[in-house]
């Protein structure tokens, strides 16, 4: 059996939908990532946390077993799974944040958690566009209209 949470679409096959424990943890640990710029500690330590919490939530996001079904229904409908640029753009904004944060030197633990809510939360939006299942979605919608 499947890892993964279906949608059920009558006469379309389902679509996989990425697990909310996966949605919760990336968001918190990315936005983890992104608030540790506004903490006090020094810029060294901050640049640490910046890549093990950003690089532990990708790693989540993208090691984790329902990718199978995603690949599956990507290659299911005739095409070839492959990062493409519409799953990078919804990024931009969280690269703007960290190339936005350090030069403010905010260096306050209470705008760290309050950025890590916001970028938390931003990931949490994002989440479906970044790992394709969003973009399944909307061709499972196509395909129940035709």
């Amino acid at each position: 059996m499947s890892t993964s949470a279906k949608k059920e679409n009558p006469g379309v096959n389902p679509t996989p939908e990425t697990p909310r424990p996966v949605r919760a943890g990336t968001a918190a640990l990315m936005g983890a990532g992104v608030g540790s710029l506004a903490t006090p500690l020094s810029p060294g330590i901050r640049v640490v946390f910046l890549v093990v919490f950003l690089g532990a939530g990708l790693l989540w996001l993208f090691s984790h077993p329902y990718r199978r079904d995603v690949r599956a229904a990507v290659e299911a409908n005739g095409q070839r799974y492959t990062t493409r640029i519409k799953q990078v753009i919804p990024l931009f904004p969280v690269w703007l944040a960290l190339m936005l944060l350090p030069p403010f030197q905010f260096d306050n633990w209470i705008i760290a958690i309050l950025v890590w809510i916001v970028a938390g939360a931003y990931i949490w939006q994002v989440t479906p566009r970044l790992d394709g299942t969003r973009e399944l979605e909307d061709i499972a919608r196509a395909k129940a209209r035709e």
